[in-house]
C-alpha cells in the first residue's frame, strides 16, 4: 500500500501527514503503526528538527480510532496483550522525541487516535462541531490499549477520566480545552498557522506539557486525588455508578477501573502492563465480540444511498405538538431550512422555545459555537397555514395519531405541494397504504416512525407503503440519514416491526400481573436480564392510554394472540396513565422520582386470578421468547429483509441489551430447539398465542439459526 504518513520539514518545523490510502477516516491498522514506528526512527535520527505538528489528510477527521477488524480477530488473550504492547512502545517513542509535538486536531479524535494524541506534548482542536475527542472503547467491550487509561487521568484528573473512559463519553472542544485535555482551540482555517505559533512560542519550555492546575480541576480533586485514600474512594464510587448503570453485563469498564488504579498503585510502568494484559482478556469476550457485531449493524444501517440531486434542500413537518416541533429542531440542526405549520400559535411558540432553549444548552457544552447557535433556529419558519409548500421537497405530517385526521391531512398536503413532493407521515402504527389512499400520487407517500424522545433515540423506522415507490424509499432513507439517525426499512403492516415485537412484551408483563406476578419481581428480572428500563417502568414512560391503543391496533391485525391484558385498559380507565399523569404502576413525584404505589392493588384485584411464583429466569423467558417468536413471524412475511434488522432496531429503537447482539443473536444462543421447546412448554400451560412460528420449527427441524438462515 501507499504510505499512510508523508512528512514535510520546513524552517524547523515537521508537519506528518496522516492520510490512509483508500479509506474515507484514518485508523491505526497494525500496519499503520509500524509505519509510524519507522516514522519516529527517522525523526529521532533527524538533526534540525525544532518540533513536530501532527495533522490529518482527512476531511473532519484526525483518527477515528484503531481497525475495528484486528480487534474483531482477536482470539487469545496474550494476542491482545501482545497488540496493545506494540502500541503502547510506539506511543512511548513518539513521547520520548527530543522536540515538542503538537497533535492539530480537526474533527473525530477518537480511541487510538486521542491515544496517540494524548502521547503528544500538545494537543489543538478546531471549533469546528465535527471536532470530539473520547475513548470509546468500552462500547466494544475493551479498554484503552495505547496507553489511555495511564495517560488521560494524569492530564485531566481521575475523577474526569474515569466518566470519559467508563461511559466512553466523548468531549467537544470548548469542554476539552476548560478540563485541560487540549492546550487551546482554533478556527479550522488557522489550525495550522496556530500549531506553527504554539511551538514557537513554547520553545522554552519545550518538552514539558502543561498540567491541568488543581484549580481547574475544582475542589474535589484537591481533596481526593493528591491521596491515596481520596484516589481509593474515587475509584470504589466509578465502580458503583457502572454497576448502577450496566450491572455486571459489561466487563469492560470495570477493568478500565482496574488499570487506572494500578497505574496509580503501582507507578506508570505497572500501569501499561495492567493496560495490555486486561485489554487482551476483554478482547476475546463474548460481550465484546457481540458489542462489535453491533457496531458493524450501526455501519450497515447507516450507510444509506445518497438521494437524487435537487431532493431534500427543504423540508416542512406539519404539527407543532412534541413529536413535530422535536423534528423541526432536528431538520434545523442539520443545516436544512424547514417550516412548521400548526393552526395553534402557542404550540408554535412552545416548540420555538425548546429549539432555542436546546440550542443554548448545546452551545453552553460547547457543541456549537455562538455562531452556529444563531444560524439553527433562523432556518426555521413558522405558519398556520399550509401555503409556500410548492418549495419542499419532503413534508413530514406528525399530528395527533388518528387515521381520520392523518388522511385529512395528507389530502391537504396533496393539493399544496408539486406532484413530486414526498409527503411522510410519523406515525407509530397507522398504516401507510391506508393513509395514502387519500394522496392521488400514492407512490410518494411513506412513513417515518420517530422513536420518543427524538433527539436522543437513534432509530427511524422507514415505512414502505403499497405503492410506496423505490425513489420515494429512498429519499426518505437518505432524508433519515442526513439528519444522523439509523434508518430501517420496514413493510407496511400493523406495528410495523420495534412496536409489533416490543407491545406483546408489554402485554405479556401485564398478563404476569393477571397471574399474581407482582410489579417489582418482573422489573427486577428484566433488568437483570439487562434490559435498561423494567416493563413496567416502560409502560408508564410510555403511556398506559399509548400502549393500549397500539395493542388494540395489533390485536385488529394479528388476532388473538395479540389481544390485551385486561389490565392495560383498567389502568387507563382509572387516569393511570403512567409517569405523565403522576401515577401508573408506580407513583411518582413532582420530580419525576419513582415510588411502589400501594394504591395499585386495588386497580389489579378484579382482574387477578392466579398466585403464580416464578423464578426469574421463567420471567425472563416468558417476556422474551414471544419477542423472538413474533420476529421469526416477522421475517416470514418479509417485514424487514433478514436477522440484521431485526437486531438493529431492538437495540437502537427498544433499548435491548447491546452486549447479546441484538434479540435475535441471543435466539441462536440460546439454540433454536431450546427455544422452540420452551414456546411449546409456554402454549401448554398458557395458550396459543406462544405458539412456535413454522419458521421457528422449520430451523429446529434443519439445525439452523437466524444467522445461518
Amino acid at each position: 500500500m501507499p504510505d499512510a504518513f508523508t512528512i514535510d520539514i520546513s524552517d524547523g518545523i515537521a508537519v506528518i501527514r496522516f492520510d490512509l490510502p483508500g479509506e474515507k477516516v484514518n485508523k491505526l491498522t497494525t500496519g499503520v503503526v509500524a509505519e509510524l514506528e519507522q516514522l519516529i526512527g527517522r525523526l529521532e535520527s533527524e538533526s534540525g528538527i525544532d518540533g513536530a505538528v501532527i495533522v490529518s489528510g482527512k476531511e473532519d477527521n484526525f483518527i477515528a480510532g484503531a481497525d475495528i477488524s484486528e480487534i474483531e480477530t482477536i482470539v487469545s488473550p496474550a494476542e491482545g496483550a501482545r497488540l496493545s504492547e506494540q502500541g503502547q512502545g510506539v506511543l512511548e517513542r513518539l513521547e520520548q522525541l527530543p522536540f515538542p509535538v503538537v497533535a492539530a486536531i480537526n474533527g473525530a479524535c477518537l480511541g487510538g487516535g486521542l491515544e496517540l494524541a494524548l502521547a503528544c506534548n500538545y494537543r489543538l482542536a478546531t471549533d469546528s462541531p465535527k471536532t470530539v475527542l473520547g475513548l470509546p472503547e468500552t462500547s466494544l467491550g475493551i479498554i484503552p490499549g495505547f496507553g489511555g487509561t495511564q495517560r488521560l487521568p494524569r492530564l485531566v484528573g481521575i475523577k474526569e477520566a474515569l466518566r470519559m473512559i467508563t461511559t466512553g463519553a466523548k468531549v467537544y472542544p470548548k469542554k476539552a480545552w476548560r478540563i485541560g485535555l487540549v492546550n487551546d482551540v482554533a478556527a479550522k482555517e488557522r489550525l495550522m498557522e496556530a500549531a506553527g505559533r504554539f511551538i514557537s512560542s513554547h520553545g522554552e519550555t519545550g518538552k514539558k506539557t502543561k498540567k491541568t492546575s488543581w484549580k481547574s480541576r475544582g475542589l474535589v480533586a484537591l481533596l481526593f486525588e493528591s491521596n491515596k485514600f481520596g484516589r481509593n474512594f474515587l475509584f470504589d464510587k466509578a465502580r458503583q455508578a457502572v454497576r448502577r448503570k450496566v450491572g455486571d453485563h459489561y466487563p469492560a469498564p470495570f477493568a478500565a477501573i482496574d488499570a487506572i488504579e494500578d497505574g496509580f498503585k503501582h507507578g506508570l510502568k505497572e500501569g501499561f502492563a495492567s493496560e495490555a494484559h486486561l485489554l487482551g482478556e476483554m478482547a476475546v469476550t463474548d460481550t465484546s465480540k457481540n458489542l462489535i457485531k453491533v457496531f458493524r449493524l450501526r455501519e450497515r444501517f447507516s450507510h444509506v444511498e445518497k438521494a437524487p440531486a435537487g431532493y431534500i434542500s427543504s423540508v416542512a413537518v406539519i404539527g407543532a405538538g412534541a413529536m413535530g416541533g422535536a423534528i423541526a429542531a432536528l431538520v434545523a440542526e442539520n443545516g436544512m431550512k424547514v417550516r412548521l405549520v400548526d393552526m395553534s400559535t402557542k404550540a408554535l411558540g412552545k416548540a420555538l422555545r425548546a429549539v432555542y432553549s436546546t440550542v443554548e444548552k448545546k452551545k453552553n457544552k460547547g457543541i456549537y459555537s455562538s455562531t452556529d447557535a444563531a444560524w439553527i433556529p433562523s432556518r426555521i419558519s413558522c405558519d398556520t397555514m399550509m401555503r409556500g409548500l410548492k418549495r419542499t421537497d419532503v413534508v413530514i405530517e406528525a399530528v395527533v395519531e388518528s387515521m381520520d385526521v392523518k388522511r385529512s391531512v395528507l389530502a391537504d398536503l396533496a393539493a399544496a405541494t408539486r406532484e413530486d413532493t414526498i409527503i411522510v407521515s410519523n406515525t407509530s402504527s397507522l398504516s401507510i397504504s391506508e393513509m395514502a389512499g387519500a394522496v392521488p400520487d400514492a407512490w410518494r407517500v411513506a412513513g417515518m416512525h420517530f422513536f420518543n424522545p427524538v433527539d436522543r433515540m437513534q432509530l427511524v423506522e422507514v415505512v414502505r407503503g403499497e405503492k410506496t415507490s423505490d425513489l420515494t424509499v429512498r429519499i426518505v432513507t437518505a432524508l433519515t440519514k442526513r439528519l444522523g439517525k439509523m434508518p430501517i426499512v420496514v413493510k407496511d403492516s400493523p406495528g410495523f416491526l420495534v412496536n409489533r415485537l416490543l407491545l406483546p412484551y408489554l402485554n405479556e408483563a401485564a398478563r404476569l400481573l393477571e397471574d399474581g406476578v407482582g410489579v417489582e419481581p418482573v422489573d427486577e428480572a428484566m433488568l437483570e436480564f439487562g434490559m435498561p428500563m423494567g416493563a413496567f417502568i416502560l409502560l408508564d414512560v410510555v403511556g398506559l392510554d399509548i400502549a393500549s391503543h397500539v395493542c388494540e391496533n395489533l390485536q385488529q391485525g394479528f388476532g388473538e394472540r395479540m389481544r390485551p391484558s385486561t389490565i392495560l385498559a383498567a389502568m387507563r380507565d382509572e387516569g393511570r396513565l403512567g409517569k405523565k399523569s403522576g401515577k401508573g404502576f408506580y407513583r411518582y413525584d413532582k420530580k419525576g422520582k419513582r415510588q411502589s404505589d400501594s394504591g395499585l392493588k386495588k386497580v389489579l384485584l378484579p382482574h387477578v386470578r392466579d398466585n403464580l411464583k416464578l423464578e426469574e429466569q421463567s420471567i425472563i423467558d416468558r417476556l422474551i421468547l414471544p419477542m423472538i417468536n413474533e420476529a421469526a413471524l416477522a421475517l416470514e412475511e418479509a417485514v424487514v429483509e433478514g436477522p440484521e434488522a431485526v437486531d438493529a432496531a431492538m437495540i437502537f429503537g427498544a433499548g435491548f441489551p447491546a452486549f447479546t447482539g441484538g434479540l435475535l443473536r441471543y435466539a441462536d444462543s440460546l439454540g433454536i430447539p431450546r427455544v422452540v421447546k420452551d414456546l411449546e412448554k409456554l402454549t401448554e400451560l398458557h395458550g396459543e398465542r406462544f405458539k412456535p412460528s413454522g419458521l421457528l420449527i422449520e430451523m429446529a427441524q434443519n439445525a439452523k439459526s437466524f444467522y445461518s438462515l
